[in-house]
């Protein structure tokens, strides 16, 4: 991970610190917070853990690295910085969808009805 990636997350970072401020909500606004941080600090989620904390239908926030191990059962909305080509594979073959922190914030502007893990 390059300087490209360190002034993409925080170009993203910012504009989540403005759609917190938009929305009136200070969920964008922490998962800017958490994003900022060096590429060593950045979380990684297994889909065995978010399949342990996510319900049918849930969505999920991954404030990091999403990466395949374990198994996931439930159709679960996860969005993330990064997924490995396993993890993508797995939540979309349990009829999941795995999208970009960009995309969650363009469907879901206050950030409401989400889990944080990570």
């Amino acid at each position: 991970m390059g300087v490209n990636e360190k002034d993409k997350r925080e170009k993203l970072a910012l504009e989540m610190k403005k759609a917190a401020v938009e929305s009136d909500s200070r969920f964008w606004g922490d998962i800017a917070k958490r994003i900022r941080k060096s590429k060593d600090s950045l979380v990684e989620v297994n889909i065995g853990k978010i399949s342990r904390f996510a319900a049918t239908d849930d969505t999920v926030v991954v404030p990091g690295v999403v990466l395949g191990s374990g198994r996931i059962e439930e159709p679960v909305k996860v969005a993330a910085l990064y997924f490995s080509k396993s993890a993508r594979s797995k939540i979309e073959e349990a009829g999941g969808k795995a999208i970009t922190l960009e995309e969650l914030m363009k469907e879901n502007s206050k950030g409401t009805k989400v889990k944080i893990i990570g």
